[in-house]
Formats: structure tokens, sequence, C-alpha cells
């Protein structure tokens, strides 16, 4: 499991440094004979420079002008050697001292040899002077007593042993918490390190150590922005475990999403979520196992990039030709996670009403589908271009599903929700649930049904992202801390997924704004065939209109919020909930003796006597004629239509609305109307 703490840059130190404590090497001879004769050479070399001189000055005959040159160019270059030297060498003050008096005694014997020439005393002085301000030199490039023939060289550490060293120091010596455990067989991966750790049977477990995030950071040294994964071990028996160390995260950097193509394995029927921590293969996301439909649970906080994640496996799915499914999305905030889901999607509900019709609906295609099978003695379900699957996404799940804010129809979705999360799998349907909380509220609170959700989710795929609490182990049952997760939208761990896969931390895809203005647009979104288009209801059959009355509700509120008149908003809002409460009950459904009859409102914004679904111009009333002759007489806005009529906000809300389902009337932009032609 990963255990970063920090958000990693680009450029990562990609090695400890931390030199390994109580680990010693045999003391080794600090120098060899060639520095032992460097001052030799140096010597060596003033007497070559010498004898150069000297043939100089017979050749030319002139002496007085060489010695003066020589003399120059000498004290030039000690004093630039001096100083050049003096800054790149770290020399202590008695070795600047001895540097100098060398470089200058140099230049003053060369000096002397071109004035009165070579002789014995010359040679003499040179061989002194030289040994004299050698000996600091010597004394600090001696040759050591060498190594004892009978005692084993130590070889120095590489960095995948200072690890293991490390681990039995830090980790497995005496009293420590894994004591007797081993890091053995070390690897030399592209993002780091892998090895396999050996633990204690019967004292220690792979859960344990993923428990142990702090600890195993601090044993083994881990520099910001390194991660460790644990991992079971595929191939030994317990409690043997993979531990990979991960110091040159390719997870540092976003991942973009690839595309449709390349997002989903037709092959083994998954989306790919990308690429895990280490780099070593890919995170993906069950859809389709043989006869099998599965769907699962995203939990992250705020900016984890939860949504994201939804919207690339939506698009994924929409997008295969293997594996054709059909989208249905609903979001408890009100299609604000996604406006591209609730775009493109084949039925989109932003209501808790419109939630639960969709889900009543997808639970008659769950029958119709059973039927099917029954009928044509199959055993599951395989998805087909006429016969797709159908994959039902609700983010922000948890403000549905609370009791608090949505106290009637909470329990009815829940038992919708574990419906078709426990019987969905073999007729073609499945559900995807997202939420912000990491607690069970994200299924409705504690009890049966809440766990039995969370549980008929999670066999399917579970996935933590980023979260502000540690509540994960009593959600999805793994030992992992994701508040210690890197602040990196996408990062997340992918929680008990298939038989043999990688329980481990990835980042996922990132679907950059222009990926998702690109593809969608190029996506056949499928819809119901038209048996199961039948069987889902009403509310199927006028999805697309129930979005259009919500768009236009939601321009009439923010035409009347530009009016600027609070009051009448407020008024508004307290008429339509009056008018909702009001109206005549339809379609009841009973849920048993726990439930109460719900009573589901088609369009709570109607006034409840009204009808003019086949209304015709000529038969408006009063009050619906006033409003028309007024836009007729060129007054266009509600704020103008108001005070043309002298009508209250919401008694004109309502007349438009009366009048656009009537024909009277049309849009003539944004918060503008005019009559049409039979109305006039």
């Amino acid at each position: 499991m990963t255990t970063t703490t920090h958000p990693s840059s680009e450029q990562l130190v990609d090695e400890p440094t931390t030199e390994m404590a109580g680990v010693g090497a045999p003391e080794l001879p600090e120098a060899g004979l060639g520095a032992q004769l460097t001052p030799w050479a140096v010597m060596a070399a003033l007497l070559v420079a010498a004898g150069a001189i000297r043939v100089a000055q017979h050749a030319t005959a002139a002496d007085a002008q060489i010695a003066y040159g020589v003399a120059g160019a000498a004290f030039t270059v000690a004093v630039v050697a001096a100083t050049v030297t003096g800054k790149r060498l770290k020399l202590s003050r008695k070795q600047r001292h001895r540097l100098l008096a060398a470089l200058y005694l140099g230049a003053s014997w060369l000096t002397y040899i071109s004035a009165y020439g070579m002789s014995w005393g010359a040679l003499t002085c040179l061989s002194v002077l030289g040994a004299g301000l050698s000996l600091l030199w010597w004394r600090e490039h001696r040759i050591g007593p060498g190594v004892d023939p009978g005692r084993p060289v130590l070889h120095e550490l590489g960095d995948q042993e200072i690890y293991m060293q490390r681990w039995h120091d830090n980790l497995a010596g005496k009293s420590k918490q894994f004591a007797g455990s081993r890091l053995t067989e070390p690897q030399i991966i592209r993002a780091g390190y892998r090895y396999v750790l050996e633990l204690v049977p019967g004292a220690h477990t792979v859960d344990q150590v993923r428990a142990a995030v702090t600890t195993l950071r601090s044993g083994l040294r881990l520099m910001p922005g390194q991660d460790v994964i644990v991992e079971v071990h595929p191939e030994r028996p317990a409690p043997a475990a993979l531990l990979t160390i991960v110091t040159r995260p390719p997870a540092a950097k976003p991942q973009i999403w690839p595309g449709p193509e390349a997002g989903f394995d037709s092959a083994r029927g998954s989306v790919i979520l990308g690429p895990f921590a280490d780099g070593e293969g890919c995170a993906r996301w069950r859809v389709y196992t043989q006869d099998s439909m599965w769907g699962g649970y995203l939990q992250g906080a705020q900016g984890s990039g939860k949504s994201r994640m939804t919207e690339q496996i939506a698009l994924s799915c929409a997008a295969s030709t293997s594996h054709p499914t059909i989208i249905w999305y609903g979001d408890g905030q009100h299609g604000d996670s996604s406006p591209m889901l609730v775009e493109h999607a084949d039925y989109v509900a932003t209501t808790n009403e419109g939630i639960y019709n969709m889900l009543f609906a997808a639970e008659r295609v769950m029958k119709i589908n059973g039927v099917e099978n029954r009928a044509a003695r199959l055993v599951g379900f395989t998805p087909t271009a006429t016969r797709p699957g159908t994959l039902v996404i609700v983010d922000e799940c948890h403000k549905p599903l609370s009791a608090l804010e949505n106290p009637l129809l909470a329990g009815p979705i829940q038992r919708l929700m574990c419906t078709i999360a426990r019987e969905g799998r073999k007729v073609g349907v499945a559900l995807i649930l997202a939420s912000q909380s990491p607690t069970l509220d994200a299924f409705g609170g504690a009890g049966n049904l809440a766990d039995t959700l969370r549980s008929c989710l999670l066999s399917g795929n579970g996935v933590i992202l980023r979260s502000k609490t540690s509540n994960a182990k009593n959600v999805f049952g793994v030992d992992i801390n994701p508040r210690a997760f890197p602040k990196l939208p996408g990062y997340a761990y992918l929680a008990d997924p298939d038989e043999g896969a990688r329980s481990a931390p990835f980042r996922g895809y990132w679907v950059r704004d222009d990926l998702a203005a690109y593809w969608p647009a190029r996506i056949t979104w499928r819809t119901l065939p038209a048996r199961q288009a039948n069987m889902a209801g009403k509310h199927y059959a006028r999805r697309h209109e129930a979005a259009a009355e919500q768009r236009f509700a939601d321009e009439m509120l923010l035409a009347m919020a530009d009016a600027g008149n609070l009051d009448e908003i407020e008024a508004l809002e307290q008429h339509m909930d009056a008018a909702a409460a009001a109206r005549d009950a339809v379609d009841v459904v009973e849920f048993g003796d726990a439930h109460p009859p719900v009573r589901r409102v088609a369009k709570f914004w109607e006034q409840p006597a009204t009808s003019t679904s086949s209304a015709r111009p000529a038969e408006l009333n009063a009050g619906q004629r006033k409003v028309l002759d007024a836009i007729t007489a060129g007054h266009s806005s509600p704020k103008e239509i108001i005070t043309a009529t002298g009508y209250s906000s919401s008694q004109v809300y309502n007349l438009l609305t009366d009048l656009d389902k009537a024909g009277a009337i049309t849009k003539a932009g944004y918060g503008r109307y005019q009559a049409t032609a039979s109305a006039a």
C-alpha cells in the first residue's frame, strides 16, 4: 500500500543518501604509490622547466630578457593558481599555507635558475625545501597498513541492499515490530526496488505490515514523495509478501486518458483506470466477466478526482463495441458533478424523485431481462448489440440516501439499490455508487440494508481516493489510511480486485477538458431496446421531456432571480412545495409495512388544477389570455409581464408554463418569450 505523505515534484530524489549506521568496512589504504610520488613529480617538472629556460638562453643570447619574463610569468601563474585552487578545493588553513609556500617556492626557484643558472646548490635547495613542504601532503596521503589476508573484504552496499539492511536494523531486529522478518531477493524495477518479504508465520500477517504505514516509512528512511507498496505474494505460502519501494514514482505526473479504445480492455471486459504507482501494470475496473455484469463503489473527498473517474468509466463503457453498454446517470447534487454525463447519458436524474424513478425503471429492466433468460434457457448475461448491458451510475449517493435530506424516498431508494446491486449481475444491470462520505452514511446509514448494499457493491469493485478520515477499514475492509495519500487528483487504491490481480495504489487517468469535449460527440450513446424500453415504463419514455422541463424550470428561476425580487422567489419556492403536496397521488407503490405508500409527482411545479396538455390557444382561461396579450404587446421578459399584468412572479411562472405546454408561446431567447402564429 502507498504511504506517500507529501506531493511529489516531477524531479524527485531518486535514491536515499543517508549513511548506514552500524555497518562498517575494513580500513582500506587511503592512497596508493601515485599519491606519494606527487610532490617528487612536481619537483621534476620544475627541473624540466629550468632546463628549457637554460636552453632558450643559450640559443638566443638574451639571458636578461628571458630571466625577467620567467620571473613575471612564474609569479603570475602562482597567484592565479593559488586563487583558483583556494576557491575550488575546501582546504584547511594549514593546507592553504603549505600550498602558497610551495607555489612561491617554485616561482622563486625558476627565477633564480633563469638569472644565475643551474648548480648543485640549487638542486639541493629544491630537494630539501620541496620535501619539507610535502610532509603535510604525505601525512594526509599515507599508505595504510593494508588488509589482513585472513579477514574477508566487505563490499560496499548497493542501494537495494541498503533497504534490506535498514529493514533488518530498524524493523526486524530484536524487540522490533516485525522481529525475525527479512527482505530477500532484491530486484531493480523501473520505479525502484522490489523484494520478497518473509514474515514470521503465526506472528505476523500481511495486513499488519500494510497497517504500519508510519513505521515502515520511518524504518526504511524513505524520502518525501517515495512510496512503499505491500502486497500478498501470489506464489508463496502465507505470510509471504511482496514489498516494493518506489523511488521514482511515475504517478507523480498526470496520466492523460488514452481515449475509449485504449481505455477499455475488450479481452477482459474491464475499464483500464490507470497505471499502478510503481508503473508495473494498470488497475482495472471489471464491468463484465463470464455471464456477469458488475458494479462497484468509489469514495473520495472533494478534489480527489472521484467524479472524473466515474466519467472515465462511463465513456469507456459507452464507447465499447465488444461489450455494448447503456449509460444511466443520477446525481445527488442536481447534475453539477458531471455536466458531460447529464448531456449525453441515455437517462439522467438530478432530483431525489428522478433518481427513484430511474432506479425503479432499472428494476423493471431487470425483470424483463430475467424473463428473456428463462425463455431462452440462458445462464447469466452476456452483452450484445441487440441486448446491451445497463450501467446505472449515481454520484453523491449519500444525498438521496439520507433520511434527513430525503425523508420520503430515502428508504425506497435504498431498497431499489439493494435489489439492483444484489440481483442485477446475472440479468445485465449494474449499479455504481460514488460519494464523498467516508462512512456507512453513503449507503443510507447503519443497518442490514446499508451493509447489504455495501457488500454487494464491493463484491464487484472498490476504489478509495484521498479522504479526510481513515474510515476505509470500516467501509472497504482494508487497513490503509487514505488521509496519507498524496494530493494528486486520481491517486487511489484498488481494493479487493479480481483473483490474482493487484490490490495496490494507482493514478487514475485524467480526462482533460479538451478530451471531455471531443469524445462524447463521437460516441454512440445507446438506448434501451424496444422491449426493455416499454417495460421500463412511462418515466423512461418521457425522460427527454422531463429533462427539457427541468431546463425550463432552471431558466425560469434564473430569469426571476434577474428580476431581483427575493420575496417573490421565496414565495415561488413555497408555492412549488405546496403544489407538490396538494397534487393527486400517481403510481402509488407499496413497499411493505416498514414504508407508507409513496406518492410520486411527475412535475412538482404544476398547479394542481391546471391541465392544459391538450388545450388550444382559443381555450385559454382569463389569466393565461392576459399573459398572452402582454407577450403579444411586446412584453417578452418575465419582469415585463409581471409589470404589465400585475400578477405575482409565481403566478406568471405557472401561467407561462401552461402557455408553453398549450403551444401558445415559444422561447425567443434566454428569458424571453413570443406568441406563436396560431395564438397571435
